[in-house]
């Protein structure tokens, strides 16, 4: 049986402004999504910002199609958003204890009912979270007195999946805090601030021990790991540490005096907790987890050229901008061949429309290739079958008939009347199989460059800019240096709902991969890794240099 809230699930593309589907932040890729269709039953219209980084909704196309600009494959890779939202008032009292059962019962039987993963025989954990997690997080949510503990609460059930697609928009009304600095928990434990305003204590680079006398790794360990963390993905850890000092100003457990060291002194910091505005917010975290983001564009820094990628995120006027940047890639690609140090850079990149990325590499390398080794991938999904599903995926052909993509508005009709039919006939999945293309040496070529080109990630590298490095470094003449990518489930295709208590949104997918080239929550290590330090342009040209290149 479907879930009840399935009457008030959304779609997660339209317009936004002049944008064809969305707004996108420059430092995290967040999309701003306004949805075309309206709530069941409802007469107002909805907007929702829509999680986390590696959360993606894909058109499905064949690879075939994965070239033009028509009908290409759309991945949208949907960072954190953190809303704006009103201050409690003071003589507002919520029950959130209760309101936190009834949006994790909701979470449960949304994912029950309607994910892939909950009836997969290749992801035991999903299904055995599903029902563990389940039971853990309402005992957590027993206890929740505060907007902050309903949040945690619900951010560990759906944390606990290990699925970045599935994510959670919060609309709490409380306002969110911080004391005025941010910090980063390395691999080897240490704590240190790398963010702070003007005039706070402690000062930048100061070492963070403990607060109330809990050691810095473990705060990191028992209020942003199990909530933010994917199990899977270890090295990510460092970059989700940074938001230890964010939280919301209701929260009781916020620490209130810490021990810091700088230089050789050691002293104690009473911390003066004050509003998190959202003007600031992502900028601040950004910069807190090291994160850069190029500007896009091809430019030379010493001896190498960056080709700098930033994000897949183009929609609207962006999308000229990005057609403009193809056309000078184009123009410049003889000059492009022959040089020394050529570097793709797609440092901060979390994703986007993945048919920019391919079209960037086929200006370069041309447009055989790519295709050949986009065909040889096996494409193969299973549709998870419900009613409710299937509306989503009416919905969703009828965004796209009225976008002008008759392609996969007439696909997504068909997999929605092959749901209704699996539906009656008990059975879970709808199979949408297509396999892979042999690839042969001939069809690949050799590369057209006279000298190595470099592929530099970082740890923000997800969704289309998987999809971008699952092609790049199968191009002849390429070299993968940096940090690991991230990595993200086979799990995709999403859609949403607002949960019970109305103070929260879910997204989740529709289909799984069956054989995709990169396993689940599989990233890409460098073959050359970066030696450590903040991968500022310059840092990294003097890096590039003195790498091995034919």
């Amino acid at each position: 049986m479907d879930s009840p809230w399935n009457a008030r699930r959304f779609r997660q593309h339209d317009r936004c402004k002049s944008s064809s589907f969305g707004c996108t932040d420059p430092v995290y890729g967040v999309i701003t999504i306004k949805p075309k269709q309206r709530h069941a039953g409802s007469k107002q219209w909805v907007t929702r910002l829509y999680p986390p980084t590696a959360l993606r909704m894909s058109l499905s196309l064949p690879a075939s199609t994965l070239l033009n600009t028509r009908t290409f494959t759309l991945k949208l890779a949907l960072a954190i958003v953190l809303l704006p939202v009103r201050a409690l008032p003071a003589q507002a009292r919520f029950d959130w204890a209760s309101l936190a059962m009834k949006d994790i019962e909701g979470i449960h039987e949304t994912l029950r009912d309607n994910h892939p993963g909950a009836v997969d025989p290749e992801r035991l954990h999903f299904r055995d979270w599903l029902t563990r997690g389940r039971a853990a997080s309402l005992i957590r949510a027993q206890s929740a007195r505060s907007a902050a503990e309903y949040t945690r609460a619900l951010r560990y059930y759906v944390n606990g999946f290990r699925d970045g697609h599935i994510g959670l928009t919060f609309n709490n009304p409380a306002s969110m805090a911080w004391p005025g600095f941010l910090t980063r928990t390395t691999d080897d434990g240490r704590t240190t601030v790398t963010v702070r305003t003007g005039g706070t204590d402690p000062a930048l680079g100061a070492e963070l021990l403990s607060c109330d006398g809990i050691p810095s790794r473990t705060l990191v360990e028992r209020f942003v790991t199990p909530y933010r963390t994917n199990a899977d993905i270890p090295h990510e850890a460092a970059a989700r540490s940074v938001f230890l000092f964010a939280t919301y100003a209701d929260d009781p457990q916020a620490p209130r005096r810490c021990v810091i060291r700088e230089g050789t002194i050691q002293r104690t910091v009473d911390l003066q907790w004050r509003p998190f505005l959202a003007t600031v917010r992502n900028d601040l975290l950004a910069a807190a987890s090291g994160s850069l983001s190029p500007e896009l564009g091809i430019r030379t820094v010493g001896a190498v050229t960056f080709i700098s990628l930033p994000s897949f995120n183009w929609w609207g006027d962006g999308a000229d901008r990005f057609r403009a940047f193809l056309t000078t890639l184009r123009e410049r690609r003889d000059v492009l061949l022959t040089s020394k140090n050529i570097v793709l850079d797609v440092r901060g990149n979390q994703g986007g429309n993945s048919s920019w990325g391919a079209q960037v590499l086929a200006q370069l390398w041309g447009e055989p290739p790519v295709r050949a080794i986009a065909s040889s991938f096996d494409w193969t999904v299973d549709w998870r079958a419900s009613s409710g599903n299937a509306a989503a995926m009416r919905a969703a052909a009828a965004s796209s008939r009225q976008a002008g993509l008759s392609g996969d508005a007439t696909y997504r009709s068909g997999i929605a009347d092959s749901m209704d039919a699996a539906v009656r006939d008990h059975r879970p999945y709808v199979r949408a199989a297509q396999p892979p293309r042999p690839l042969n040496a001939d069809s690949v070529g050799r590369t057209p460059f006279a000298h190595t080109v470099f592929l530099l990630t970082d740890h923000s590298c997800a969704s289309a800019c998987l999809d971008f490095m699952d092609i790049a470094i199968r191009l002849p003449g390429t070299v993968h240096v940096g940090l690991p990518t991230s990595g993200d489930a086979v799990y995709i295709d999403n859609t949403g709902l607002t949960l019970p208590s109305g103070l929260a949104s879910l997204s989740y997918s529709l289909k799984v991969y069956r054989n995709r080239v990169r396993g689940n929550n599989v990233w890409y290590t460098p073959q050359r890794l970066w030696p450590g330090g903040q991968m500022s342009d310059t840092a990294v040209a003097a890096w590039i240099a003195t790498l091995d290149q034919r």
